[in-house]
């Protein structure tokens, strides 16, 4: 058994760095030496080897040759645990039946059944390797691979890091090292074997005339072929043509014809396991046909599964929370059961609810964008054991239908059930959207207590717990398919948390106490970023200023995670916005393939910061102006000084749609910030900003190119006054929209006054200032726009679908906000001219000249 971890080396600079190592992770690295390996692998036509899950290596270091059948698969997470199985021979010879007496010559008896070995392709490498030790124990053995496969005329190449167990090592002193190389050094998992991603290749440049099969996929057409429908005979076709036969042998053998039989063999290797969606497929050149063909399908993981799974296995597979799932599913059958008077379903219906909660989620962890399509399509390519092809059509169609926008008509795999089952399918996705987001806070604590008019028009589900406001306000959010299909609205109350807890009787001792989160520990002393100077390069000036908001961004990582001090959040925000404006300014002096994908990640991150700050921001002075109004109201006796009821200016249903979005917000930054995503661009950046020269465009020798600070910078400060000034003419009368473009050319002007503030003079943080004034002036502005743009949505919204629900005047603080909103736009822009007039007047223009000068 061969146990070793494989992690992708994502470039040639890393794989450097790796290979001056000499301690990781309280372990001793010593040197062994640097040998170049040639790698030759073979199969059988048919490949019946990869079909058995091995592959067959010959192996050639100097004069000694070394057959080894390695087993594919048993993956988790970087550790792979495989059979493995070797022979030395004097010389190269494809026949195992000349082998010396072995396991692997038996094995290769066993998988060939007599017919002869071929050549798939040759994989030639340049190993580092060191040996791993402690206290003198040796523990493993450290391989640093460069690889390169040769696919047709174009080599592909790519490193690796492979750590073996060797001698006295054991599983935990590969889980430390693991640990330490995935954390130290951000390396991401390689779970497949080198011979899986150099046949991959190879494959793929073949343009599909090599027809292999997994496994799994095997394993999947086996089962297909020995039913007695459409199906069966497709899948008969694939497995007779992955053994080798003619397509005329096939034709006759499961009574199709020829032209049949080609295209079912184009539809695999396109689809592979797609090909069995349903009938909904069969019907060639339908709409719905297309659509699927559109779609690739996600196959199943053989790593993780074997024969045929039940739904348990299969979640588990796929990284499932089943606490959470399984939470989910007994609310929706109290939901069910509950609303049975308006949905009128059978009873035999609650199992496919509960399974469907089961799979609700199986396709975030393989494509987290889009989860519910790629939860569909892993439900059609993977039968399940006790589910009917139908039933699976069916679960496939309730978790495609768990997003936001619903439309049946727009689902081909609906269209392959009948019509009946049609309209329950899409009853039981609307229970189930609003069961999932009942749990919305992933606290398995809000349970639904009471259900009040279930055969009304208005059904009111009572819920208790911790967080049951948070997730009533989310359930609620999910109502619409429920809606749309019933026109009954659901709407959410909650108890009190005392009385929540006396009514689901939970005994003392099994009240888990959440420990208080603590505040985040003061992060370490940031390095020291060396000042920019004038007759440096623009490249490596962006590279400073770059790495000086990237060091500020991490260090605001801990605290705006922890959610405590929104101060965190707006400081982390701040730097991304920094060094995306770093980016516009330097980025003509790189390499662009090098530094778009900063670029690109960068904006992802500010996204995700943004969302959750623009809601802080909204709700921070909604606040402050609800506080301001209550003061006013003070004084009032019965009724406040404009005769209405106290309490009428509350802007309570406002803030509590604010809140929720910040909470959805929220999860979807913190899911990003833990995702690989956001940690390959951690580590990839700060290898770019700490590397001198990286991906910095060359200068032609002799050549008079402005590339220094002092040559270029002073053109691009005023060039960015130039576009301010522009405004001039445009100003009067001119819509909010064109305020918030000259706020955008602004915030542009000021960031490069502070870019360049250490080169130039020293009139410069008097510039800034009044920049920052100015910015913060039209910022006001804006956040007043937009705060006036969702009020009146969330009122028309409110009005239209609510109005049984709010008693008349509930919304007149909301409303008293809104015009609040409205008059201080009109208060901002009459405030306007006299601070515009400084910037364009010629003082300012003589000091940024002055500034400017001292380059």
């Amino acid at each position: 058994m061969e146990i070793e971890a494989k992690f992708v080396v994502p470039d040639r600079q890393v794989y450097a760095q790796l290979g001056h190592l000499r301690s990781l992770a309280g372990y001793s690295l010593t040197p062994a030496g640097v040998a170049p390996v040639s790698d030759r692998y073979f199969d059988t036509l048919d490949r019946r080897f990869l079909a058995a899950g091995y592959a067959c290596r010959l192996r050639q270091e100097g004069d000694a040759v070394l057959v080894t059948l390695k087993g594919l698969g048993g993956v988790e997470g970087a550790v792979h645990r495989r059979d493995e199985r070797e022979v030395s021979l004097s010389v190269w010879n494809p026949d195992p039946m000349v082998w010396p007496e072995s396991a692997a010559r038996t094995l290769a008896l066993e998988l060939a059944k007599g017919a002869p070995l071929r050549p798939l392709f040759s994989l030639r490498q340049r190993r580092r390797r060191a040996d791993v030790t402690q206290g003198g124990r040796s523990v493993a053995e450290l391989s640093l691979d460069a690889v390169r496969v040769t696919v047709g005329r174009k080599p592909v190449s790519y490193f690796e890091l492979e750590v073996e167990l060797k001698g006295d090592g054991t599983e935990t002193d590969l889980a430390a090292l693991a640990a330490d190389l995935a954390g130290a050094w951000g390396l991401v998992p390689e779970p497949r074997a080198k011979f899986e991603r150099a046949l991959a290749l190879v494959d793929a440049s073949a343009g599909g005339a090599v027809l292999r099969l997994s496994p799994a996929e095997r394993a999947a057409l086996e089962r297909h072929a020995a039913g007695a429908d459409l199906l069966a005979r497709r899948a008969q076709v694939v497995l007779f043509w992955a053994s080798g036969l003619p397509t005329g042998e096939i034709a006759l053998r499961t009574g199709l014809s020829v032209g049949r039989v080609r295209f079912w063999l184009r539809e695999f290797r396109k689809e592979r396991l797609g090909i069995f969606h349903g009938e909904v497929s069969q019907i060639a050149g339908s709409p719905a046909n297309d659509r699927i063909a559109q779609t690739p399908a996600r196959l199943l993981n053989a790593a993780a599964l074997t024969g045929l799974p039940t739904i348990t296995e299969f979640c588990r597979a796929y990284g499932v929370d089943l606490r959470h799932a399984r939470f989910v599913a007994g609310q929706a059958l109290e939901i069910f059961n509950a609303l049975k008077p308006t949905h009128r379903l059978p009873k035999k219906r609650r199992k496919l609810l509960r399974q469907a909660a089961l799979l609700c989620n199986i396709g975030a962890a393989s494509n987290p964008e889009h989860p519910h399509a790629a939860g569909r399509d892993l439900i059609l390519a993977q039968p399940l054991r006790d589910i009917s092809t139908t039933d699976r059509l069916a679960l496939a169609c309730i978790v495609a239908f768990q997003r936001d926008k619903v439309k049946p008509e727009r689902e081909p795999t609906l269209a392959a059930l009948e019509e009946k089952l049609q309209a329950q399918v899409l009853a039981l996705a609307a229970l189930l959207q609003v069961a999932e987001a009942l749990d919305f806070s992933r606290t398995r604590a809000t349970t639904v207590q009471a259900v009040e008019g279930p055969n009304g028009a208005i059904a009111e589900i009572t819920v208790g717990g911790p967080q049951a406001d948070v997730d009533a306000r989310q359930a609620a959010a999910r109502a619409g398919l429920w809606y749309q299909l019933f026109k009954q609205e659901i709407v959410f109350t909650t108890v009190e948390a005392e009385l929540a807890a006396a009514v689901s009787r939970v005994p003392d001792a099994l009240v888990v106490v959440s420990p208080v989160t603590p505040s985040p520990a003061p992060a370490p002393e940031a390095p020291t970023v060396p000042p920019m100077l004038p007759d440096e390069a623009m490249s490596e000036a962006g590279r400073k200023a770059m790495y000086t908001h990237f060091l500020k961004m991490l260090a605001n990582e801990a605290g705006t995670r922890s959610g405590e001090d929104i101060e965190f959040l707006h400081d982390m925000r701040v730097s991304t916005r920094r060094m995306r404006a770093a980016y516009r300014i330097f980025a003509d002096y790189y390499v662009a393939k090098t530094i778009a994908p900063f670029n690109k990640g960068l904006r992802r991150t500010g996204a995700m910061l943004g969302a959750v700050r623009d809601l802080d921001v909204l709700l921070e002075k909604a606040q402050a102006w609800e506080m301001a109004s209550e003061e006013r109201q003070a004084d009032a006796t019965a009724l406040a000084i404009d005769g209405s009821p106290p309490n009428a200016r509350s802007l309570e249903p406002l803030m509590a749609d604010w809140h929720t979005r910040r909470e959805v917000a929220r999860r979807q930054m913190l899911e990003y910030l833990d995702s690989p995503a956001y940690r390959r661009l951690v580590v990839e950046f700060q290898a770019f900003l700490t590397t001198p020269g990286a991906g910095a465009l060359p200068v032609e020798a002799g050549a008079p190119t402005p590339y220094q600070v002092r040559h270029v910078a002073p053109r691009l400060i005023f060039t960015r006054y130039e576009a301010v000034r522009a405004y001039e003419p445009i100003l009067d009368g001119a819509p909010l929209t064109t305020y918030h473009a000259l706020r955008i050319d602004f915030k542009r002007l000021r960031y490069e006054l502070e870019f360049f503030r250490e080169v130039l003079g020293p009139e410069t943080p008097g510039l800034i200032k009044s920049t920052v004034a100015m910015q913060d002036l039209l910022g006001a502005l804006q956040d007043a726009y937009v705060a006036e743009g969702l009020i009146a949505e969330f009122l028309a919204a409110q009005k239209a679908k609510r109005k049984k629900r709010y008693a008349s005047g509930e919304l007149a603080g909301v409303e008293a906000y809104l015009e609040t909103q409205r008059a201080v736009q009109q208060e901002l822009v009459l405030g306007f001219p006299a601070p515009w007039a400084e910037i364009v007047g010629p003082d300012f223009r003589r000091t940024l000249a002055l500034a400017v000068a001292a380059l």
